[in-house]
């Protein structure tokens, strides 16, 4: 996957070596998805998106998620990635400072990436399944989670499918989200998150999030019908005129 060779040439030139310690205690997005479950909204700071370009639109990113943080998001996701999608750990620094939960995505290799997260102020970490699954991380799922539990973070594991998710419901993985876009086509399915949580079922109270390609109310209540306690969401959210109303109207769909 591109995406995954794309991180470790990263973490090979020293991206990740990032100086200083983090300036502020942990927060739980756990507990934050929780307290709001079915209407908990995680909004996403992308500053740019292989399939739709520049999301910002000179706009600063900070300008963004304040207005995320009025609009009542639970969470934060930042990108990471500075090759595909304009994130940054400076970036994940800067919204650390706005008190809340505060998400890393990433496409997480090695254990060197989880220590810089943690250092400039992220609370929970995204792991995909299909990389460990797939051979292309440094260590096996489980030994990542632990590390990442050991650096003070939450993880949130990305699934694509039923087996991956049966196997994110053994794992310790603290949230669960099922992704809708396939990261190996960029196709975007809202059925597929849908059909994996109808033929699971799980039973297990952890939340599990639909992840992508949500731009409506409509869509937020038939995945909150269908079992899905949080949404994150992120493309829709930047490429309307104002961000924060569009999350407002998300949250009180």
């Amino acid at each position: 996957m591109q995406f995954a060779r794309s991180a470790w040439r990263r973490v090979e030139t020293g991206y990740y070596r990032f100086p200083g310690e983090r300036r502020r205690p942990p927060l739980s997005l756990q507990e934050a998805v929780e307290r709001r479950r079915g209407r908990a909204v995680v909004a996403e700071i992308k500053p740019r998106s292989p399939t739709a370009g520049d999301l910002l639109r000179g706009r600063s990113p900070g300008e963004v998620a304040r207005s995320f943080v009025a609009g009542g998001a639970v969470g934060i996701s930042t990108l990471v990635d500075p090759d595909h999608f304009g994130g940054s750990l400076g970036l994940l620094r800067e919204l650390a400072a706005l008190g809340i939960p505060l998400l890393a995505k990433d496409f997480v290799v090695v254990e060197e990436q989880l220590e810089a997260y943690s250092k400039v102020g992220a609370d929970c970490v995204l792991l995909i399944h299909p990389l460990f699954r797939e051979g292309h991380t440094s260590c096996g799922l489980e030994e990542m989670i632990r590390r990442a539990h050991g650096f003070g973070l939450e993880v949130l594991l990305e699934v694509w499918d039923a087996p991956g998710l049966l196997r994110a419901l053994e794992s310790e993985a603290d949230l669960i989200g099922i992704n809708s876009r396939n990261l190996s086509t960029l196709e975007v399915d809202l059925r597929r998150p849908v059909e994996v949580l109808r033929e699971v079922r799980p039973e297990d109270p952890r939340p599990i999030l639909a992840l992508s390609g949500i731009s409506s109310p409509a869509e937020i209540r038939a995945l909150r019908e269908a079992g899905f306690s949080g949404f994150l969401v992120g493309t829709s959210l930047l490429l309307s005129p104002d961000p924060g109303a569009a999350l407002r109207e998300l949250v009180g769909a």
